[in-house]
């Protein structure tokens, strides 16, 4: 199917155009139409976050009773595409435990677990009040999309994020805290990897932030390149909108804290501590399967991801190993000159781990990427016999 922007859509801040589409399909109407009473889980509070001077709040899942002079470590935990935050902060807060049942070091600190909620306004109708965020197309809050409820608002999803990361960094409230670790999955992830890119620094230095991007079924390209692939599968030629923000910085237009160019971005991007974690086995054809997802790799999230990892280090110009990985670029600029050194960015693949989110945070190589300090296991690698065998690229 050959893709088209409608003019309507091209001079919309924020225009989403994955959502557009899936609007224009109703796809997006199966994505959460479950919803029924807001569920608190034990152990947790639903609290209204404030995230404007005007008093637009977002709900966020928030650990119950903290002692939060010596809290040391918060995770915001993203939900995923059916906007679950509950579940999500269950996920977190079980991987917590179960990392302190086996004294895991990273885990025995004072711990926040706080799950923001982004609500869609046509499928979570009535569950979010007057001066809630909520995002008319269906999962638009993915990509940074300007909110469309309260009426009249311009906040985004990142500024909701930026927001809530300024508000732990309080010393006066958090005084003994040390780490955020900024965590999603799936749509989370879109979220997550879009943030990490995006997002402005905490306002003290002092805290160290770590983003954990699981398994997302697309990235923001700083460039309008892509790999090269069996044209059968998509070709740049017949899917107008693939560098479109989401997918691209084509109609992006910045955020309230910056408007800087893909290359400033790209910058943004590689000094930060961003940890992209893949599942081996996370390798059905779904997700988002239009034309401008698939041409960062093919039907498959893993592959996507390997890609992605080719192509951030093939831009920096590392002396990373690339064997065995999926991609061909050609003609990419070098943007070495963006870092000095080494790139902030790694890659930690679980073997045996699909598309779910408690298996990859839970495993082995989950529990060093939320809790270690500096140094994380990677995990599996491959190498050209692999390569091989799962013929990538090609459907």
């Amino acid at each position: 199917m050959i893709y088209r922007i409608p003019h309507s859509k091209r001079d919309i801040p924020h225009q989403d155009l994955s959502a557009y589409l899936d609007e224009q399909k109703d796809s997006g109407m199966q994505e959460g139409v479950d919803h029924g009473n807001v569920n608190i889980p034990q152990g947790s509070q639903l609290v209204k976050f404030t995230v404007s001077p005007k008093g637009e709040t977002i709900p966020v899942y928030w650990s119950a009773n903290p002692n939060n002079t010596k809290v040391e470590h918060v995770f915001i935990m993203m939900h995923g595409k059916l906007r679950d935050g509950d579940t999500y902060w269950s996920i977190m807060n079980d991987i917590v435990n179960s990392a302190r049942q086996d004294n895991n070091p990273g885990a025995m600190k004072d711990i926040i677990i706080a799950a923001p909620q982004m609500y869609s306004a046509k499928l979570n109708k009535g569950q979010y009040d007057n001066d809630t965020l909520a995002w008319e197309d269906v999962n638009t809050w993915q990509s940074g999309a300007i909110a469309s409820h309260p009426p009249g608002t311009n906040l985004t999803s990142m500024d909701a994020l930026d927001v809530v990361v300024d508000h732990f960094t309080r010393r006066a409230t958090y005084p003994a805290l040390t780490n955020i670790t900024m965590v999603g999955h799936g749509g989370g992830a879109q979220l997550m990897n879009r943030y990490a890119t995006t997002g402005k620094d905490p306002s003290d230095p002092a805290v160290y932030v770590r983003y954990v991007v699981g398994d997302p079924s697309s990235s923001p390209y700083f460039t309008p390149d892509r790999t090269e692939m069996d044209s059968s599968i998509a070709n740049t030629s017949d899917c107008e909108g693939y560098n479109t923000w989401r997918y691209g910085f084509d109609m992006f237009t910045g955020t309230s804290d910056a408007n800087l160019t893909s290359k400033d971005y790209f910058s943004r991007y590689i000094r930060r501590d961003v940890v992209n974690l893949v599942g081996l086995n996370d390798t059905e054809p779904n997700g988002d399967q239009k034309c401008m997802a698939l041409l960062q790799g093919g039907t498959k999230r893993r592959d996507r991801n390997l890609v992605w990892w080719r192509y951030i280090n093939t831009l920096a110009r590392t002396n990373e190993s690339l064997t065995g990985f999926p991609g061909n670029f050609k003609n990419l600029p070098d943007w070495s000159d963006t870092y000095t050194e080494r790139i902030g960015p790694r890659l930690a693949i679980i073997k045996g781990a699909e598309h779910d989110p408690s298996k990859v945070f839970k495993s082995k190589i989950g529990r060093s990427v939320l809790f270690d300090a500096k140094t994380i296991e990677t995990g599996w690698r491959p190498d050209k016999k692999w390569l091989q065998q799962n013929n990538a690229l090609q459907g």
